[in-house]
């Protein structure tokens, strides 16, 4: 059955997915070329052809200063954490990393995250004219020791409700969860908000906005 959301969207009768989302935000040299940097992000954005469990992908310059140095981002979206590790061990994925990210890169933050979005093609793959150029705008939280339990978790819960409650034009998708990387460096949870390119400014598909809280 196909229902229509509370925003005006077609969905199959509510049902939800979860999926895996992995986000990269990189610290790269200043003296990178913009040869470098284009070689880098479209081996990046190749890899969905070597590895099919990649469901989405976005990349790019981050648009904004920001804290610990961070240059660039990256996007990638699995159904499981199972696939998220077939492909951190890929062949194709090894080669990228060793030839166009590490000799140029001096710090990295990960984020890996289970998420919830729309069972239907356009949400789960990013597919469709909203997703054609927009802006990521990543947020990753370090949530304090000590700090409730039942008051992250209504942090993580307000942070879901949010797209129920802002209109459509504003946010186009938004997942968020605990932040289950090794390379976490500190950073609990991880919200990542897609938008559209207007809400900033920007026209290109390729930039990413960071914020670290």
């Amino acid at each position: 059955m196909v229902l229509r959301n509370q925003r005006g969207r077609l969905v199959r009768d509510g049902l939800r997915r979860k999926v895996v989302e992995h986000v990269v935000l990189l610290q790269m040299e200043e003296d990178l070329t913009d040869e470098q940097e284009k070689d880098m992000l479209d081996h990046l954005y190749s890899l969905q052809y070597h590895y099919r469990g990649i469901l989405a992908v976005s990349l790019g310059r981050v648009v904004e200063r920001m804290p610990e140095g961070v240059t660039h981002a990256f996007f990638q979206r699995f159904p499981s954490f199972e696939a998220l590790e077939q492909y951190m061990n890929h062949p194709a994925r090894l080669k990228v990393a060793d030839e166009f990210i590490s000799p140029y890169c001096k710090g990295r933050i990960v984020a890996d995250f289970e998420a919830e979005v729309e069972d239907d093609l356009e949400p789960l793959f990013r597919r469709g004219d909203k997703f054609q150029q927009g802006i990521e705008h990543v947020v990753l939280i370090k949530v304090r020791e000590g700090a409730s339990q039942a008051g992250t978790e209504g942090m993580m819960e307000a942070f879901n409700a949010l797209p129920q409650q802002i209109d459509p034009s504003v946010i186009v998708q938004l997942t968020a969860g605990v932040n289950l990387s090794d390379r976490s460096k500190g950073y609990t949870h991880g919200v990542l908000v897609r938008v559209p390119s207007g809400i900033h400014g920007e026209s290109s598909s390729h930039q990413c906005r960071a914020v670290i809280s």
